[in-house]
């Protein structure tokens, strides 16, 4: 399949709305309460849409967004991981998953974070994820987080990569 992946444009933010609402549906499916996720809309996907555009690439295939992926060149200060960037999110639609599309964006990605080391979090229990990042080369900390929803908590877990001679610039 051909793709191509691109620094984010405003007339993105409709198709990453997309990816980011439809992709959580597709993902999150019994690993988050079903109250949670009927409550998240496309509509609040929107809204959001444009927040680090500056800090976002898209995957655009067959004409449309098929992924993306958002990251900050300095990690949140609550990560206690100074000197690493971060990656906040990264979704591709189901319909375009194994086509590398997801590891295109994360090279893309590594090649602008100015830190050889960087963190991410990912929710407990996805396990196509966790094994993903592991294949990308980040390991699991130990370390996790929990978010407290309107449903209840949500634990991520921790993980971190640094940078090998794949990625070197």
């Amino acid at each position: 399949m051909d793709y191509k992946i691109i620094p984010m444009k405003p007339k993105h933010c409709e198709g990453k709305a997309y990816v980011h609402y439809k992709a959580w549906q597709e993902t999150y499916r019994g690993l988050m309460p079903d109250e949670y996720l009927e409550k998240r809309t496309y509509e609040q996907c929107l809204q959001n849409g444009m927040a680090g555009m500056d800090h976002t690439f898209v995957a655009v295939a067959e004409g449309e967004v098929a992924g993306f992926i958002r990251y900050s060149p300095e990690a949140r200060e609550y990560t206690e991981r100074p000197g690493y960037s971060e990656i906040h999110a990264l979704y591709v639609l189901k319909k375009y998953q194994r086509y590398g599309i997801g590891r295109s964006l994360v090279e893309q990605c590594l090649q602008k974070l100015p830190h050889r080391s960087v963190v991410l979090f990912v929710l407990k229990g996805n396990e196509n994820a966790i094994g993903f990042y592991k294949r990308m080369g980040f390991s699991l900390t130990g370390k996790e987080y929990y978010g407290e929803t309107s449903v209840g908590r949500i634990t991520e877990l921790e993980m971190v990569m640094e940078y090998t001679n794949a990625y070197d610039r």
